[in-house]
């Protein structure tokens, strides 16, 4: 129990609580007096420092939070008007830095790398920038450099943006749990002196890696050699993340992170000779306390090897020094101090999974089987399996709901079978790895034998996850009840599995109050969306950066998008905003079908993510205007794919309908532009318009849209056309439909400067105008009764804010 207070710590800190205003420096000096509490007053009872590690974690997470968010007080981006281009905001100067990190790849022959400010010299007039010690994520051009080298230049920074889509993942915060707090970018940089740091990582550690990695290369063909640098030496690639995704959809994302798993078999492997030759426990451990420093480093120090590492080592030192070392206690202890040498470490997701997974399995698994709850014989290896899988889901759920959005209901299962045949395919990688050295001839043949493991294993994850799509499981953000329930049924949870005070309650009805509680917990967790007296219609209209998509919702669970965003690349295959953040976004709403696609027209930035959707969900059909037909993959050739016209009706449920508006018919010339080809899209109440899509819709479209009896009048909301340009919204379209609000998706700084129509006047009036680049996503909520209600996304949490000018009551 020692490790709960950690745990509560990482569980409160996955909710939208509000943290009280502080100076910046007030939180850590606050987090490092709690932790010295239990140690300085010797709390004598076991609740009591229970208590005090969870104040300690408590205190922890809200320092991170109060640091980051103050240094991030200054906005990313910024526009001199609401119709002018949002701009980002950067800072520019000299700076002289030390990489703390390996290099990875990037496009276009550049790099990008950790690293930390060593000196800063600003450009007067510049908005202020990093100070000394501060975390960068540079990015450089040319031959990637070593890590420790000290590198000097120009410099331009960034604030890292935040999360795009509510509940998103936000690389604002996933930096900060690095220590990483801007984004810097330079084509210019210069060597600088070499120090022994420098000279270590460009001697010792740099042909290390590199001659690991070539070996993993020779030994193993490209996919699985991708998948072993992942696992073992954190490299990360295109392949590897592909090679994994069938895993993370049955839960077994784990097993590709370099994490307390993987430390527990090197560990084991560098011990092993010693237990053969009859060493004492402080000579096993003594190869040990070497090589793990120089293992955390060569990953590139990522959290969950610095925990798993951190605890070998006091485990190491307690055996060498002859003294018993209590795990659970261990791990509290390097929580303790983490939390005081940098607390804003807490904010790493993959810490707080790890330190929430550690403590779960060794706090509820352990007394369990003490206790004789999970049984003797075969169903013993079973049972200890499903209890630590069950244990480690149990305490790291809320923070699964509240960065992932979803989890699979086979993952109990899958790890039951995946972590052991996984873990022998890691023993062999390892034995091939030092075999290979020293006979060349045996390393292949293990290699090989670990090739045959691995690609059974992905075979059957395949064949799994292809079917798992019905068993994926939204989850929502847990808010400060369900987390306070949460650790309300931890305390008897814990008290159930090890019998401590229900000894005279007979095992198997523990066992069924254990299936209880678990059941009971999966429901706080799982229970669907609940629309009850709320809004008929919701319309998303995403903040895809320089792209389009919406997602229309009705009360019946049609759903109907349109557009789906552009891409990072021209490849099909290339990720873009919808894979990365709306397919997410999708899975936590429980949204596996959408029963219309509508793709205005046939531009990259409104087409992009067609194929990512169609390999994810399940789609009704494809109404494609333009030249857009040509983005509907292959495999939807048993999908009804349309090109319609006005009057078509996409959908119609109580006094609500979805249709097409244009274009009427045959366009007027062949050579009509892409943009004027774009369909329009319209949602009535009754007979009244509440929101209008119009693509890329531009002046000539427009006009033609003008001259036919399909113009609505005094409607509510205009996505407007084109991004916002000049080339489209002409004084006569706003007059005839003068909406009350305008919404422009564009992205920051994008290369059209968008928007440029100005301001938005209709009948003398100037509209109200929201932007997804500086407002974030917009979310539009109609009831029965007319009433509306806007809402305004930015950041990660889950909470709208109310736009009062915007909506109507």
């Amino acid at each position: 129990m020692h490790l709960a207070g950690s745990a509560w710590g990482g569980w409160i800190a996955g909710t939208d609580w509000c943290i009280p205003a502080m100076p910046a420096g007030s939180y850590p000096w606050l987090v490092r007096t709690a932790a010295c509490v239990p140690i300085l007053l010797k709390l004598p009872h076991r609740f009591l420092r229970v208590g005090g590690w969870g104040l300690v974690g408590v205190l922890s997470v809200f320092a991170g939070h109060s640091v980051t968010t103050q240094r991030w007080s200054r906005e990313c981006a910024q526009a001199s008007a609401r119709w002018e281009v949002a701009e980002p905001v950067v800072h520019a100067g000299a700076a002289v830095v030390r990489l703390t990190g390996w290099p990875v790849a990037a496009r276009l022959d550049r790099w990008r790398a950790p690293a930390r400010v060593v000196a800063w010299y600003p450009v007067p007039g510049t908005p202020s920038g990093p100070r000394v010690g501060d975390g960068l994520m540079l990015r450089g051009l040319g031959s990637p450099p070593t890590p420790g080298a000290i590198l000097s230049g120009p410099l331009h920074l960034t604030v890292p943006p935040t999360a795009a889509i509510p509940a998103g993942f936000d690389y604002r915060a996933f930096l900060a749990g690095r220590g990483i707090l801007w984004s810097a970018s330079s084509d210019s940089l210069r060597p600088g002196p070499v120090d022994p740091v420098a000279r270590l990582g460009s001697h010792f550690l740099e042909p290390m890696r590199t001659s690991l990695l070539a070996r993993i290369d020779r030994l193993f063909p490209p996919r699985e050699a991708a998948l072993v640098a992942a696992v073992l030496l954190g490299r990360r690639t295109g392949q590897s993340r592909s090679a994994g995704q069938p895993f993370a959809r049955l839960g077994l994302a784990h097993l590709f992170s370099v994490s307390g798993l993987h430390v527990g078999i090197l560990l084991a492997i560098v011990m092993l000779p010693g237990a053969w030759f009859g060493a004492s426990p402080g000579q096993r451990v003594l190869p040990l306390i070497l090589l793990l420093p120089v293992y955390v480093v060569l990953t590139g120090m990522p959290g969950s090897v610095v925990r798993a590492a951190g605890l070998g080592l006091l485990g190491a030192a307690a055996a060498f020094a002859g003294r018993r070392s209590d795990t659970l206690r261990l791990v509290g202890l390097l929580f303790w101090i983490g939390s005081i040498a940098d607390p804003v470490q807490n904010l790493d997701t993959g810490l707080r999974l790890s330190y929430c997974a550690a403590g779960g399995i060794l706090a509820i698994s352990g007394p369990a089987e003490r206790s004789g709850l999970i049984g003797t014989g075969a169903g013993r290896w079973i049972g200890t399996g499903l209890l630590v899988s069950l244990s480690a889901q149990w305490f790291t759920l809320p923070w699964v709901a509240s960065s992932f959005g979803v989890i699979s209901s086979l993952s109990p299962g899958a790890n039951l079978i995946a972590v052991p045949v996984f873990g022998v395919g890691l023993w062999m990688v390892v034995l091939a790895l030092l075999t290979d050295g020293i006979w060349h001839g045996a390393g292949e043949a293990i290699a090989g034998c670990a090739w045959l493991l691995f690609r059974g294993l992905a075979g059957g994850v395949q064949g799994a996850s292809g079917w798992s799509g019905g068993v994926l499981i939204g989850l929502e953000v847990p808010g400060p009840l369900r987390i306070s329930i949460l650790v309300l049924l931890t305390i008897p949870l814990w008290l159930v599995v090890s019998g401590r005070t229900l000894r005279w309650c007979a095992t198997a009805v523990r066992r069924r109050l254990l299936v209880g509680a678990i059941l009971g917990f999966g429901f706080l967790f799982v229970s669907p969306v609940q629309w009850g007296a709320g809004p008929e219609v919701r319309v998303w209209i995403f903040d895809v950066g320089q792209g389009d998509c919406s997602l229309v919702c009705f009360g019946d669970d049609h759903t109907v998008m349109i557009d789906t965003a552009g891409r990072y690349g021209r490849s099909t295959d290339a990720e873009g905003p919808l894979s990365r953040n709306l397919l997410p976004f999708l899975a936590r709403h429980r949204i596996r079908r959408i029963d219309a696609v509508v793709l205005t027209h046939g531009h990259l930035d409104h087409t992009g993510g067609t194929s990512s959707l169609a390999r994810a969900v399940e789609v009704g059909e494809y109404l494609c205007g333009g030249h857009s037909l040509r983005a509907v993959p292959e495999a939807a050739a048993g999908t009804a794919v349309e090109h319609p016209l006005a009057g078509r009706v996409i959908h119609r449920w109580r006094e609500w309908t979805l249709e097409i508006l244009f274009p009427p018919g045959e366009l007027p010339r062949d050579d009509w532009s892409e943009n004027d080809r774009s369909l329009v899209v319209a949602l009535r109440n009754a007979d009244h318009t509440v929101a209008v899509f119009s693509g890329d819709l531009e002046l000539d479209g427009e006009a033609l849209w003008e001259r036919d009896a399909t113009l609505p009048r005094d409607i509510e909301v205009w996505k407007a056309g084109h991004h916002g340009s000049n080339t489209s919204g002409s004084p006569e379209l706003l007059d005839a439909m003068a909406p009350e609000v305008v919404a422009i998706s564009c992205g920051v700084g994008n290369r059209y400067g968008h928007p440029s129509h100005g301001r938005y006047v209709a009948r003398g009036k100037q509209l109200n105008l929201l932007r997804t680049d500086l407002d974030g996503t917009i979310r539009i909520d109609w009831n029965g009764i007319g009433d509306r209600r806007v809402y305004r996304y930015r950041g990660a949490s889950s909470r709208g804010r109310l736009d009062t000018a915007a909506s109507r009551f």
